[in-house]
């Protein structure tokens, strides 16, 4: 059963208090070291108020796993005009595929088979297709810059998956032996809002800095989006229920965000209209530490003062008594690395949801999620975030990165966890 919910006029004026400024301000500046700064803040006024984004919310479903009733938020649905984004990504790239002074370059880094990678270029070639540009050698064109560690010979000579799809939407890549890239974009600088020391910018003026992941104010206007949408459904559907929303993490950005956007709603309502909504993230990338450190993070380069966090997910269900986990093999999972678990996870909610996760996000945030499935806590009426979905509704974004499926198949089959003829597996 598939529900979708329209804007309703409860939210409608979320952020219409920063509009009347906005005009008034230039979203174009250069900063000292040449690299183009926008305000991603008054972009995402305009953004939020331009309703060609997509044409209407993602839907929801609702859905029984393992005899809970869980609301899936279908944001692998959404496709942003032009591009053609999904999922994720297009909630954190709706800014700036919405850009109408788009840069001439934009620069960015991380893994060659990045979800990030692949929807960067084709925002970059969308800008390019609306100038009617189709040549990739055309000096005029804008251009995409992405720089990633030496790439095995294998993936060099024969591209598959999200390196292909790039190489055929143009992107430059810029290979660096491990060291110079650890130099470069590890350490202090790692997920930096800004780009790193010593890195040139290659359009000195409009060349725009896109950490990994596009962890940045960027995603301001998507994840706002997200956050009025999941507070107008909950609105229409919640009846006074207290409600848990599950968001996969890498970076954590959009939890983050969503969470202060979520926030910041409230705080904006009556205090009999106001809900129990808490954003619970489920790290998919290193560790609650990590996870804590990134989150805030950027909240310091975004400028907020705040350290209200979102809710970190233990890897297990946490005993109050002894303090201890109940089974201690039960930790985060190693990024990329194929795990029993994690297939198991996604073909079981392929098989009983018909719903496809991606296997390095959305498979083992489901992993991890169902290990706190039957867990209680001693009071319903006090959130408890060792047990943060005991006696509360449940609520998964459904993030998308579906395209990568089939590469990330043939990373089990040569594990020797997959057969060859289950590579198509999401398609039967």
């Amino acid at each position: 059963m598939t529900q979708v919910v329209e804007n309703e006029d409860l939210f409608t004026d979320i952020y219409s208090d920063n509009s009347t400024c906005a005009s008034s301000y230039s979203t174009l500046k250069n900063s000292k070291d040449g690299w183009r700064i926008i305000d991603w803040n008054k972009e995402a006024v305009g953004v939020l108020s331009d309703e060609s984004k997509w044409t209407q919310p993602s839907s929801v479903d609702v859905t029984v796993i393992q005899d809970r009733l869980v609301y899936v938020k279908r944001d692998d649905h959404l496709r942003l005009q032009g591009s053609q984004i999904a999922g994720n990504k297009a909630r954190k790239m709706l800014a700036l595929n919405n850009l109408k002074d788009f840069p001439l370059c934009v620069v960015s880094y991380g893994g060659p088979q990045s979800n990030a990678m692949v929807a960067l270029a084709a925002v970059v070639n969308f800008q390019n297709i609306k100038q009617g540009i189709d040549d990739h050698h055309d000096p005029h064109r804008c251009r995409f810059i992405y720089y990633t560690k030496k790439l095995p010979k294998f993936l060099r000579n024969q591209p598959t998956g999200n390196l292909f799809r790039a190489k055929m939407l143009g992107i430059e890549m810029i290979e660096l032996p491990p060291e110079e890239y650890r130099t470069l974009f590890g350490g202090k600088w790692g997920a930096n809002t800004h780009a790193p020391q010593g890195l040139t910018p290659p359009v000195p003026g409009d060349s725009l800095w896109i950490p990994q992941g596009g962890s940045s104010g960027m995603a301001h206007a998507g994840t706002r989006l997200l956050a009025q949408e999941i507070c107008e459904f909950w609105s229409l559907k919640g009846n006074g229920r207290p409600l848990s929303v599950a968001i996969p993490g890498g970076t954590c950005s959009t939890a983050v965000l969503v969470h202060t956007a979520i926030e910041s709603l409230q705080s904006k309502l009556s205090n009999d209209k106001q809900m129990d909504i808490k954003v619970v993230v489920i790290p998919c990338i290193g560790d609650d530490t990590y996870a804590r450190r990134q989150m805030m993070a950027l909240n310091t380069q975004l400028g907020n003062a705040s350290n209200d966090l979102p809710t970190i997910l233990k890897p297990s269900p946490f005993d109050l008594a002894t303090q201890h986990n109940h089974k201690h093999s039960d930790k985060y999972f190693t990024f990329g690395e194929p795990e029993k678990d994690i297939l198991e996870t996604f073909v079981y909610i392929k098989e009983k949801c018909d719903i496809t996760l991606d296997l390095l996000y959305g498979a083992p945030a489901w992993a991890v999620l169902l290990r706190h499935w039957k867990g209680k806590q001693t009071s319903p009426s006090v959130f408890d975030a060792n047990a943060p979905f005991a006696d509360r509704s449940v609520m998964y974004v459904h993030s998308g990165g579906i395209e990568g499926v089939n590469t990330q198949l043939l990373r089990y089959r040569y594990k020797g966890l997959l057969k060859t003829k289950d590579v198509q597996l999401p398609n039967h």
